[in-house]
């Protein structure tokens, strides 16, 4: 179905966007003023993490839906509430070594179902440096935790961001085939 409506993901400089980003944030996930914080505050601080990729989805002019990740590492505020989250072991595997974090994908409810977030979720990961990746869900959103099991994600916690928080899961993927040896590529 992504093909039938001709849909292009692309690399982009988030930061002219933020009023329409922020109106699909606002859509993807029903939220007001944490959509207005978002594009306020946390994607201007996130645009200078190391190994940032923000890619679009797009219809023609219609915005589809966005994600973005940069390299996670340690005294960054998820990561630091993450690690808490996770066994000694875990944090030895997913964030000891250098990994990448999908910090926000959002697809307009129109073009849910399509597609969509997986195209952006597999572009992600082709264009970061590292062999694991890192997000996190909200863990009573069935349809989230089914979307990335689909895709090969791996539920390793439960994370507690803190009270005004939900209930949150750490979800990881290997990006090396263990048979081949290969980079994750699709």
């Amino acid at each position: 179905m992504l093909e039938a409506r001709a849909l292009t993901v692309e690399q982009v400089d988030p930061m002219p966007m933020r009023a329409e980003l922020r109106e699909v944030h606002r859509a993807a996930l029903g939220a007001g003023a944490l959509s207005d914080d978002w594009a306020a505050n946390r994607l201007p601080r996130h645009v200078r993490r190391d190994d940032f990729v923000f890619l679009v989805a797009r219809d023609g002019s219609e915005l589809a839906g966005f994600g973005y990740g940069y390299t996670g590492a340690y005294k960054q505020w998820w990561t630091e509430q993450v690690a808490r989250a996770l066994t000694v072991a875990q944090r030895e595997q997913w964030l000891d070594p250098p990994h990448f974090e999908i910090v926000e994908l959002h697809v307009r409810p129109s073009w849910q179902r399509c597609g969509v977030g997986s195209a952006l979720l597999a572009q992600l990961l082709s264009r970061q440096p590292h062999d694991r990746a890192l997000l996190s869900t909200q863990t009573g959103s069935r349809k989230a935790r089914s979307f990335y099991a689909k895709n090969g994600w791996t539920e390793l916690a439960d994370v507690d961001f803190g009270s005004g928080y939900p209930s949150y899961l750490v979800l990881g993927k290997n990006l090396v085939a263990r048979e081949a040896g290969t980079r994750f590529t699709s």
